[in-house]
């Protein structure tokens, strides 16, 4: 292949890979705009639909690439695989997720559609139904979706249209800028007010006192949280840690002491509830439940009656092995720690906890917005428990504290998260990050929150009407253009 045939994919390929800049930490204001306008203009004057698949997929494994490089750190420096092996995993994991936007490109060229309305509107359009595919097929990877990316800008936006209503304007905006730049402006002013005006709207009510919490984070490294000989040090940590705490919710990491809950010392928890006991707190923590061979990833009530949130949504080749015919051969070059999890239900029972009614969840689950809003709305504020120190030294955790703040916006409540190194943060309703800790070491993130009732439209439906409606644009508009290509064609006497 020539040289100078290489140089729009590899461009294509570098727009993808530079929108990391565009989520946290750093949310570069505009670069994904640009990313994507790049993107849609090359599809556009692709020569086929063959073509334009091709260049979707360009761009889709430089945007995976950039986005997911983190877990080449799982894999090597924690699950001992070899670099190279780790790195050929990335590149293939990457490569899957790009088939989505060369599905949406390829799609774009070969459906009929109005000439006007190809590239402004259908493009776009199919690039966000793709995006959901990706976030829905084989478990789901919702992971760097668009519009996480505008949870400040269009923050307005997402407690009425969600994560993918929010990527769809992103996408409209943009390819209109493209084709039609006047009418791009206009529509990115429409939008623009339009959020801030939406962020007037109180969806959600909250109670007139305010909860005081402490969460913990941990700050044990990777390389020691399953290292038995380093159990006692654990065990006096949290100990220690919890018995400087002075909220009245009180949250630990998820898993936070590494073994199973009917494993742990009796006098331990004792001790534990003993810390939080006279000034009548409730104590939370994630833990390992379950049998040998059947866990489950909880969240755990640790005094007064006992309650329980078991982790519905798991993780793909850390806590299940799909296909384990095809990909279980992986686990002969990594040591995985209980990676055989059984999945809770979908819809769960808050955890009560005086006035408030805690919607738990566990690690990556806050990426699935439409999963989480069924124990959302029955609850006023919403706790994720998670280890991030399987990716440190990676963006990984701020992208994931980024994804937080649009369910708190989607859902109208705040969030409160524990982790182990990072990012142990306090979210407000507004998508804001009230109060976080510095990552690494341990900690205690001191603050109050509010309690939150009502429903916010997305709370209601969820991704439902917005997937309704594109997927009826994409209807409409392929019925218009097999309308026009029929009466463009001669009649035969």
């Amino acid at each position: 292949m020539p040289l100078k045939s290489l140089r729009l994919p590899a461009l294509l390929a570098l727009a993808g890979a530079s929108s990391v800049f565009s989520f946290a930490p750093l949310e570069v204001p505009g670069l994904i705009f640009a990313a994507l306008a790049l993107l849609f203009w090359a599809i556009a004057r692709a020569p086929s639909p063959r073509a334009a698949a091709g260049r979707g997929f360009a761009f889709g494994l430089g945007f995976f690439v950039g986005n997911v490089h983190w877990v080449y750190i799982s894999m090597h420096t924690f699950g001992g695989m070899p670099g190279w092996m780790a790195a050929g995993c990335v590149l293939l994991f990457a490569a899957y997720l790009a088939l989505f936007p060369a599905l949406a490109a390829w799609l774009a060229q070969r459906l009929p559609c109005p000439s006007a309305l190809r590239w402004p509107l259908l493009l776009p359009t199919l690039f966000i139904l793709t995006e959901w595919l990706r976030g829905w097929l084989f478990t789901g990877f919702a992971w760097a979706n668009i519009g996480t990316s505008q949870v400040k800008l269009l923050a307005g936006w997402f407690p009425l249209l969600g994560v993918y209503g929010v990527g769809w304007l992103l996408a409209t905006v943009t390819a209109l800028t493209v084709w039609r730049w006047r009418w791009g402006l206009a529509a990115f002013v429409a939008v623009t007010l339009g959020g801030l005006g939406w962020q007037q709207v109180a969806w959600t009510q909250a109670d007139k006192e305010r909860v005081s919490v402490s969460l913990v984070q941990g700050g044990i490294p990777q390389s020691e949280r399953w290292d038995m000989r380093l159990f006692d040090n654990t065990l006096v940590r949290y100990l220690s840690l919890v018995s400087q705490t002075r909220g009245q919710l009180v949250l630990l990491p998820e898993a936070a002491i590494p073994v199973l809950f009917s494993s742990m010392p009796a006098d331990y928890l004792e001790a534990l509830q003993q810390q939080v006991a006279p000034r009548g707190a409730a104590l939370v923590s994630g833990f390992i439940t379950g049998e040998e061979g059947a866990y489950l990833n909880s969240v755990i009530t640790l005094n007064g009656t006992p309650q329980r949130y078991n982790k519905h949504h798991l993780v793909p080749f850390g806590e299940f092995v799909p296909l384990p015919s095809i990909f279980g051969w992986m686990y002969d070059f990594m040591a995985m720690p209980m990676s055989g999890f059984d999945r809770g239900g979908l819809v769960q029972a808050p955890l009560v906890l005086g006035a408030t009614r805690l919607a738990a969840n566990v690690c990556y689950e806050d990426i699935f917005g439409d999963e989480l809003r069924h124990t959302a709305a029955q609850a006023t504020l919403l706790a994720n428990v998670s280890n991030m120190a399987w990716f440190d030294g990676s963006w990984a955790a701020e992208q994931h504290l980024q994804m937080a703040r649009a369910r708190a916006l989607e859902t109208g409540r705040w969030m409160i998260r524990a982790t182990n190194t990072g990012a142990t943060a306090i979210v407000d309703y507004q998508g804001k990050i009230v109060s976080q800790l510095p990552p690494g070491g341990p900690g205690i993130l001191e603050g109050k929150v509010e309690n939150r009732s009502g429903l916010t439209p997305y709370l209601r439906w969820g991704d439902a009407p917005v997937l309704v409606l594109l997927g009826g644009l994409v209807l409409l508009l392929a019925a218009l253009g097999y309308h026009q290509a029929r009466s463009r064609q001669p009649v035969v006497q």
